[in-house]
């Protein structure tokens, strides 16, 4: 190889400007993101079931459907959240298994399902790290309805981006679709002796488009359509529901919103957010980009009706942690060409090779963007640590050159001989860094995953190293290499003179005491590995992203409105800190629009503008707000840099058993041991208090007596208080909105209401409910967990000023203790993650290890060398 470059030298130049070329163009085009792009294998089943409570909803949905996918293979574990009217089934797939595969498995197994005739067809969706929005847009209402801001969120601004390249999803949180709501008066059905059941029928039945067929002859063809639908609210408050009697004379129709089961707002303007994800393997600062591009026309679109703005735009802490490490990259090339200069102190080999770090790096970048890799943190990484490799090799075949020069020999035959000298400890050299790199490439869990695109960038580097030290570096060494030493040289030479003399002595009194030697390296070695339990441990290091999320839960049953009262308190609180850019709150944020949760995304000011680090400005927060903790639990955290999968803080452990008092338990027991502990914070659990409910019980003798069946008594109560039901629809302008009927607000606030409600007994006459049924308040519970098909508990905390590595050896040390009989744990979310890394790591290096003596063995046709 190296002789047919350094006699072609217009072919080798010409290979090193390919490298440069292609590297270019690749840096450009190559998609840019924090992370390697990982699709976690983890498909999640959200089915609507309206109406029904969470133990309904665990009973009848989600076991079904924890039973159906529990036959898949390559599953790791299955969680679920059984709440009202919404079951959630995660299905976490070992990362081995192909994405899109699983995903197809999983919907096939459910669409095989059976379930309640009144639940909605469940909806089959993979997460990925992609699934976290990349920036998010804010829209008001400046000078129009919230009604026509809805309309223009939904019919403008999310088909807009929806259709940008690149993006996968757009989902709205305080988004309120059209209704048209039929609001019955009470008193006025009892007059006119329509029952509310009745109403709700009759209307159902008059407002239908049915399609009737066809008629044909001979030469033509009709279609028959029966159009007995409103086709407007007019129309609709004048269907007769009772001799004479319409609907608007018995109920008041509102051509208005959806009740809100979500909410949103920015520094503490309501409006609608939505958040714009990216499809997985795109290039985030790209879409972020075009986003952005695309809001000048929503602008002009929206004039000075609505107000649209982008907020949370992860791009500029992504183009800053990538030029941070770019950074690095240029300033550990520069050092390392200084250090050459100062041993070396000659300006000709240090020019030729400092040439090998742009080639290589550019062939690297080239080689990485054929395989499919793209810039990110772990690959930058990685470029900045093979500077010391690549250099590495263009010195040792430089040096032997000038070596050969020196002892007479001219360009050409120094450059030949000087370079096959060097040939094969180069090769062993690269051989055993890529024994090192590509094990760590096969590691196996999600660190696998980051390190894979790590130790393959290593890998390319080396191999780009070797080809370049072997052709580009003695073709140039033959035409520009020449003796003689400068003036630098012989200023400096005293001072390594000394340095050689001082090796010298160390070099003999090592010698000279082999075996005491040995056992002082040994003793160090064991010595170090001691260390090692002592020194922090966690998954992801956390950094100052300016930027932290502030959760609040308050008792289930809070409606949405004192929630949204109770958060704002919060809010203003936390604004009136000189750090906080803006503050945006989001309550019924999760996926089951949990009224009793909300979610305050806090921006801070850059770091070089503020005298304390994120983490303590968190601390000076939980502080802040103890006195809140009252009303409801506050955690606060920062943003974790991977989303999905269940991550929120790094500490997270699950307690499974089949009996909640027994989790109730552990939970407490557990809770309070944390606490003992300097360092966890904001621990918290996913088991909520009872929600506040009414049991309603038939007096079936009564009942019976009356003709009343219990089905009737349920509609009856459910269609008057329920507003998830809707009972016909509205079409206007090829859009089709629900029409809903139930009591207003100010006739569903007490038990009284609920007695008004009058039934039809058998023989005509109409019965007030309450001599039915009877009433009694209970609790039920807001959701019900699962993990591996078993009912659970999950303790999460945040961790401050100790590693999650001490945080899960402290709890191992004494849960055994604290667990009653038949409740066993697990560890989950980051800490599992850092166990199997450790796992990973080991298995690893043991390969490395064995992969290297494989190599030397070969290299030296011994056994005892390697050793």
């Amino acid at each position: 190889m190296y002789k047919l470059a350094i006699n072609r030298p217009i072919t080798t130049l010409m290979y090193a400007m390919t490298l440069v070329i292609f590297g270019f163009l690749s840096f450009k085009s190559m998609p840019s993101a924090l992370y390697p792009n990982i699709d976690f294998p983890m498909v999640t089943i959200k089915t609507i079931y309206p109406g029904a409570e969470a133990s309904t909803v665990e009973s009848q949905v989600t076991d079904k459907i924890e039973e159906a996918i529990s036959r898949i293979g390559g599953v790791d574990a299955i969680t679920s959240t059984s709440s009202e009217g919404a079951s959630v089934v995660m299905v976490k797939f070992f990362l081995e298994r192909d994405i899109n595969e699983a995903n197809n498995d999983v919907r096939d197994k459910v669409s095989a399902v059976i379930l309640p005739r009144d639940a909605k067809t469940p909806l089959v969706s993979k997460l990925d790290i992609g699934g976290a929005s990349v920036i998010n847009v804010f829209l008001t209402a400046k000078n129009d309805t919230l009604q026509n801001l809805m309309i223009f969120a939904d019919e403008d601004v999310k088909p807009s981006l929806q259709k940008i390249n690149g993006v996968g999803a757009v989902n709205i949180i305080g988004y309120r679709d059209r209704e048209i709501k039929i609001f019955p008066d009470i008193r006025m059905l009892n007059k006119f002796g329509i029952t509310v059941r009745e109403l709700n029928n009759i209307v159902t039945r008059e407002n239908v488009k049915i399609g009737g067929g066809k008629l044909i002859s001979s030469t033509k063809e009709f279609i028959l359509k029966t159009k007995a639908d409103a086709l407007s609210v007019g129309e609709l408050e004048n269907i007769i529901v009772k001799d004479n009697i319409r609907l608007k004379d018995v109920a008041k129709v509102e051509d208005t919103l959806s009740d809100p089961d979500s909410y949103a707002s920015y520094n503490g303007i309501p409006g609608v957010m939505l958040e714009v994800q990216k499809i997985s393997g795109t290039n985030t600062l790209e879409i972020i980009k075009r986003v952005k591009n695309a809001i000048p026309a929503l602008q002009e679109m929206a004039g000075d009706k609505y107000g649209v703005q982008t907020l949370q735009d992860t791009g500029p802490f992504i183009i800053h942690s990538l030029e941070d490490v770019e950074f690095d990259l240029v300033y550990g090339a520069l050092l390392a060409v200084i250090i050459i200069f100062g041993f070396l102190r000659n300006f000709t080999i240090t020019i030729v090779s400092a040439l090998s770090i742009p080639i290589s790096i550019m062939g690297t970048i080239a080689l990485m963007n054929f395989m499919g890799f793209d810039l990110n943190k772990m690959t930058l990484i990685g470029l900045t640590l093979s500077i010391g490799i690549i250099i590495d090799d263009a010195i040792v075949v430089l040096e032997n050159i000038y070596k050969k020069m020196e002892a007479g020999m001219g360009k050409f035959e120094a450059a030949v001989e000087g370079t096959k000298e060097m040939a094969f400890a180069i090769m062993a050299i690269s051989a055993m860094l890529l024994a090192v790199f590509i094990p760590v490439a096969n590691m196996s869990g999600i660190v696998g995953k980051f390190f894979e695109s790590f130790a393959m960038t290593v890998g390319f580097a080396v191999i780009i190293s070797y080809t370049v030290a072997m052709t580009f570096m003695p073709s140039l060494s033959a035409r520009v290499l020449h003796k003689g030493e400068s003036w630098f040289y012989n200023i400096t030479e005293p001072f390594f003179k000394a340095m050689e003399k001082v090796y010298d002595v160390l070099l003999k009194l090592v010698l000279r005491f082999k075996v005491s030697t040995l056992i002082l390296i040994l003793a160090i070695f064991v010595g170090s590995l001691s260390l090692f339990p002592k020194i922090g441990m966690d998954f992801i290091p956390k950094e100052d992203k300016a930027e932290f999320e502030i959760k609040l839960r308050a008792q289930p049953g809070v409606s949405l409105e004192e929630m949204i009262k109770e958060s704002k308190v919060i809010e203003n609180l936390v604004r009136k800190n000189k750090d906080i850019l803006f503050t945006t709150l989001s309550v019924g944020y999760n996926t089951v629009k949990e009224k009793n949760k909300a979610l305050i995304y806090v921006k801070l000011s850059p770091k070089n503008k503020r005298s304390l680090d994120q983490e303590h400005i968190i601390q000076n927060f939980r502080e802040q707000l103890k006195p809140y903790q009252k009303m409801m639990y506050i955690t606060a955290a920062a943003i974790p840099n991977i989303k999905g999968a269940g991550v929120s803080v790094p500490y997270q452990i699950v307690l499974m058993s089949d009996s909640f008092s027994d989790l109730e338990k552990a939970k407490k027991s557990l809770m309070e041991y944390l606490g003992k502990k300097k360092g966890f914070v904001d621990i918290d659990s996913n088991m909520d208090e009872g929600k506040p409910q009414i049991d309603i019980t038939i007096l079936r003798e009564n009942a019976n007596r009356l003709g009343i069946s219990a089905s009737q008594i349920a509609q009856a109560i459910s269609i008057a208080f329920s507003s998830d039901l809707e009972i016909s629809y509205f079409e206007e302008k090829g859009k089709q909105y629900n029409i809903t009927l139930r009591f207003d607000d100010t006739n569903r606030v007490s038990l009284e209401d609920l007695k008004k409600i009058q039934l039809r007994a058998a023989n005509g006459k109409l019965v007030y409910l309450a001599g039915l049924v009877k009433f009694s308040k209970t609790k039920s519970l807001a959701a019900i967990y699962h993990y591996d098909r078993q009912r659970q508990v999950t303790i999460y905390s945040d961790l401050f000023g100790l590693d999650l590595g001490g945080a899960v050896n402290y709890t191992k040390a004494g849960i055994d203790k604290l667990l009653p009989p038949g409740v066993h744990y697990k560890f989950t979310g980051f800490a599992d993650e850092m166990v199997k890394t450790n796992k990973a790591f080991g298995a690893a290096l043991g390969l490395s290890v064995i992969l290297m003596f494989i190599i030397l063995a070969i290299l030296y046709e011994s056994l005892i060398q390697p050793v």
